[in-house]
């Protein structure tokens, strides 16, 4: 029986959205759950082949699950089956050479996630609310999504 507190979600039918920020070609995104009360966000990752994140640091815990294919960052690498746990503080950039699938659960503080440094040293904060307006959208919905009210953009230091 399903309650107030438990959900079922069915991603079969959920897009893959492409993650709409600079460094992030190739990788998609299903935000599954974005609960504000919980401070927590279950998504889904798919890397093509080829492609990378940003280099990004962690103001939540990660714990990431791969499904499929293989992926790696600055600590290790991973294959279907294995998990990567992710403290608060962590520092690096994952990439998939053959591409992979993820699960991941995010734990914030205060609505803090991770802040994506860019080549040219601009940070771009992916908090709640980015995460929140990707849950459940499709391709066409994220197309109309303003990026710019939902992340802080910190530009380089001069």
């Amino acid at each position: 029986m399903i309650n107030e507190s438990m959900s079922i979600i069915r991603d079969g039918n959920q897009e893959w959205v492409r993650i709409p920020l600079p460094g992030a070609e190739g990788v998609h995104i299903k935000v599954l759950k974005a609960d504000e009360e919980m401070d927590r966000v279950a998504v889904k990752i798919r890397f093509e082949p080829g492609s990378r994140m940003p280099r990004h640091y962690h103001y939540c815990r990660a714990v990431a699950y791969t499904i499929s294919g293989s992926w790696a960052y600055d600590e290790g690498s991973f294959t279907a089956g294995e998990t990567a746990w992710e403290d608060e503080g962590n520092d690096h950039t994952p990439w998939s050479d053959e591409g992979a699938e993820l699960f991941i659960v995010f734990d914030g503080k205060n609505g803090r996630y991770l802040d994506n440094i860019l080549p040219c040293g601009t940070i771009v904060k992916l908090d709640m609310p980015f995460l929140k307006a990707f849950e459940g959208v499709t391709q066409a919905a994220a197309d109309q999504i303003n990026i710019e009210t939902l992340v802080d953009i910190v530009p380089p230091a001069a």
